[in-house]
């Protein structure tokens, strides 16, 4: 009896030196999570900086708060300890003593701040939000970022929400309103000089300003840290959209990008020499009722024995394809352009025209090739798919006008390339079978810088 009372009070002791030693360990901080009705902004960010004096430095004193949402953060390292957040009447930028910021920052994250403590100050003139300010020399305060054991005091978390769409600007609308938002610049494009260069000096880590060239006028700086986990690609040669964020350096209006898919310039260069043609045909030349023979052209049939033919309706010609009244179960044929070169140019887009009539099911599509002979059998080679616009549903008669398959872009190609057209219907016996959609085809182009 006395041997199960000692185990009784051993198994008690050990108990409450278990509970005594968890009671002991140290409780972590936790970031603080937004829970829906906690807190609420006092005032918007655009108020918050309508109260700062241009070129002086200011800190916040009273229990003001301000909520945004992350449009850019160091994902790739080209925000360095930085955040930028928005709401719907401005953006403000905010310095952060840590790197990561992008794990517990990201994209489309909303966010809480309460600004008593923090400081508000500029960088060439781009305001900042910041953690204290270093007077060391008093003609130029520096603004700090926030301390890391600070964050859980000042950020609270809400939960990840849309991200805001960037507001389409014009050259002549960029002011100091629109800093650190996310914006997009249309018909935009590298300078000359600036083209098919990396983004920044990934050898030395060295930031590099990239011009930007608007169509209609203006221009600003594309800037780029080297330390940007993009920073060794290249600039794109053409035309197109920008998005990213809006900064100023002094008098300089410049851009930030998260990562180059803020960057879309596929299209024809508005400046230099501007676009050229490549190809073109419409057919205009050829006699109309007969099988296309024109030359540099390959019109092959791979099964059904149908070939591309011309017509004309009023007064155009166009080439035309279908398998009816062939009597065949399989129908596929080939119209393909002579070679072109795309290595003396950039930029290259393909378009064309076509219509259909009586569409049952049979397909027109349109391929790319770097390595057809030029030969009978197109078959054997190498095709990849352009995605393009081609008529359809015109299931009672023959279409009323002409669909423009787009600007197709051929940019990720060089050396000789081949375009094809390749039908493919059937006609049998059985209606719901058959497949004889006519297609017509005009206004082939290729152009490029």
């Amino acid at each position: 009896m006395r041997l199960y009372y000692k185990k009784l009070i051993y198994a008690y002791s050990l108990f409450c030196f278990f509970i005594g030693f968890l009671g002991c360990l140290k409780k972590f901080d936790q970031p603080e999570t937004y829970n829906g009705n906690k807190l609420h902004p006092t005032e918007s960010i655009r108020e918050l900086r309508e109260g700062h004096i241009p070129g002086n430095t200011e800190k916040l004193s009273d229990n003001q708060i301000i909520t945004g949402i992350v449009t850019a953060n160091d994902a790739t390292d080209n925000f360095y300890k930085t955040i930028v957040i928005q709401d719907s009447t401005a953006a403000l930028t905010i310095r952060m003593d840590a790197f990561g910021l992008a794990a517990d920052f990201p994209l489309g994250k909303r966010i809480f701040i309460r600004l008593n403590g923090l400081w508000l100050g500029e960088y060439g003139g781009m305001l900042q939000l910041g953690g204290a300010i270093d007077k060391t020399d008093p003609a130029y305060p520096e603004l700090l970022p926030i301390p890391t054991p600070l964050f859980t005091k000042i950020f609270v978390h809400g939960l990840v929400e849309k991200l805001p769409e960037p507001l389409l600007v014009h050259f002549g609308e960029l002011k100091d309103s629109l800093q650190s938002r996310l914006i997009t610049i249309d018909s935009v494009e590298f300078a000359a000089s600036d083209t098919a260069k990396p983004f920044a000096d990934v050898i030395n880590k060295v930031t590099v300003n990239h011009t930007l060239r608007i169509c209609n006028g203006g221009s600003l700086y594309l800037r780029t840290s080297g330390f940007a986990s993009f920073a060794a690609l290249k600039t794109p040669r053409g035309n197109g959209k920008i998005t990213g964020i809006y900064s100023i350096f002094g008098s300089q209006k410049q851009l930030i990008i998260r990562d180059t898919f803020d960057v879309n310039m596929d299209g024809l260069r508005c400046s230099g020499n501007g676009s050229r043609q490549l190809f073109y045909d419409d057919f205009e030349s050829i006699p109309v009722g007969n099988n296309l023979l024109i030359n540099g052209w390959k019109n092959l049939a791979e099964a059904g024995g149908q070939l591309f033919g011309g017509q004309m309706a009023a007064t155009n010609r166009y080439a035309t394809i279908s398998a009816f009244a062939t009597n065949q179960s399989s129908v596929v044929s080939w119209l393909i352009l002579p070679s072109i070169n795309l290595n003396a140019t950039a930029n290259e887009q393909f378009s064309f025209l076509t219509k259909d009539a009586f569409d049952n099911g049979a397909s027109l599509q349109v391929y790319i090739s770097t390595n057809f002979d030029g030969g009978v059998f197109p078959w054997k080679a190498k095709w990849t798919l352009l995605k393009s616009v081609i008529a359809k549903g015109s299931v009672s008669g023959i279409a009323s006008k002409w669909i423009s398959s787009g600007n197709i872009s051929l940019n990720n190609y060089s050396g000789n390339v081949h375009i094809a057209f390749k039908y493919d219907g059937s006609d049998v016996p059985s209606t719901i079978n058959k497949k004889t959609t006519t297609f017509q085809i005009d206004e082939i182009k290729v152009m490029g810088n």
